[in-house]
């Protein structure tokens, strides 16, 4: 798929966070763009934008053959990051990726990629410091890692049949996000949070270096079921993130510190409201249990060496990007 040469392609979850950045990269590139939506009246991120519409859930079994004929790619980028109930990760995540993936084998069997948005929750977190690459045994600590694991395994089953590649980012931050947004709000109101017990370690991914690789998957010759860590190759102490997150925006804030127990407590409490309001909860005890993890660390020299591929944003630069976006658009 050569840039500039306009060819048609299927972005699912393009009104989401990540999928409505991949967007923007497609038709920048001079790409011919279809999106499945599932409520033509919210088109969020997609507002004004040249590409095709097609209305269809990928729940939805029936709404996807259309979708996916006469597309040379598809990026499926639909998914949940938090749910209300645990069944619902499954629901989206998994069996929705299992649905177009039977679509795109049915009715369009000679696709030329389908790349598969998975995450690092999928693998797990690394049990000794050393960074988890793709031949490390998977062992997510969360229901949402494990239905990302499961989506991953529906594609691995279609590799004889499609031309499949899985991507799996680490934490994505950037323009439009609503999950790292939290902590930009709360040291924008002067308060940074810190579970005790020890520094931890992250890989971090601002959101263009995410669909910069994901457009090098769909590029590029890869073997199919190949899957790939996506990241800035740098090991990141969440101290050294919060102290960046501050200086980047030109706040300062104090440190509240919390034991697990009292963190899974808040999050207890915050699922009981959630039950009220209808909405999932901001915090949940999984995400304190993925918290709570030392080391959130994967290996990108794969990704590096057979995609060529380099992070161009690196983490002060992209926290800048992002406070300022978050101000302009009155989010903070």
């Amino acid at each position: 798929m050569a840039q500039g040469v306009s060819r048609r392609v299927l972005v699912t979850g393009g009104t989401g966070f990540v999928g409505s950045h991949l967007v923007e990269r497609l038709l920048l590139n001079g790409y011919a763009v279809a999106c499945l939506v599932r409520d033509l009246r919210q088109l969020r991120w997609l507002e004004g934008k040249e590409v095709q519409l097609i209305q269809g859930d990928c729940t939805q079994p029936e709404t996807l053959g259309g979708a996916v004929q006469g597309v040379s790619h598809v990026f499926h980028c639909a998914g949940l990051t938090k749910a209300k109930h645990a069944r619902d990760y499954y629901l989206v995540n998994h069996h929705g990726t299992k649905n177009i993936l039977a679509a795109c084998a049915r009715f369009n069997p000679d696709i030329e990629k389908f790349v598969l948005v998975s995450s690092q929750a999928a693998a797990g977190p690394s049990p000794d410091g050393r960074p988890v690459g793709e031949g490390n045994t998977a062992h997510p600590v969360s229901d949402y890692g494990r239905s990302k694991l499961l989506a991953e395994d529906e594609a691995r089953g279609y590799k004889d049949r499609l031309p499949v590649v899985i991507l799996r980012p680490a934490v994505v931050y950037g323009p439009r996000d609503v999950d790292v947004f939290e902590l930009f709000r709360w040291a924008s109101r002067g308060l940074t949070l810190e579970m005790t017990g020890g520094d931890r370690y992250i890989n971090l991914c601002y959101v263009e270096d995410l669909t910069a690789a994901l457009l090098l998957s769909a590029e590029h010759g890869t073997e199919s079921g190949s899957v790939y860590f996506v990241a800035e190759n740098r090991c990141c102490s969440w101290s050294e993130f919060r102290a960046l997150l501050l200086a980047t925006g030109d706040v300062k804030a104090r440190t509240i510190r919390l034991p697990y127990g009292a963190a899974y407590l808040i999050a207890l409490f915050s699922e009981i409201g959630s039950l009220f309001t209808g909405k999932p909860a901001l915090a949940n005890r999984q995400k304190v249990r993925e918290a709570a993890q030392r080391y959130w660390l994967c290996d990108v020299g794969k990704i590096e060496n057979e995609l060529c591929f380099k992070a161009e944003y690196p983490l002060e630069k992209g926290l800048e990007l992002t406070w300022r976006w978050y101000r302009k658009n009155k989010w903070l």
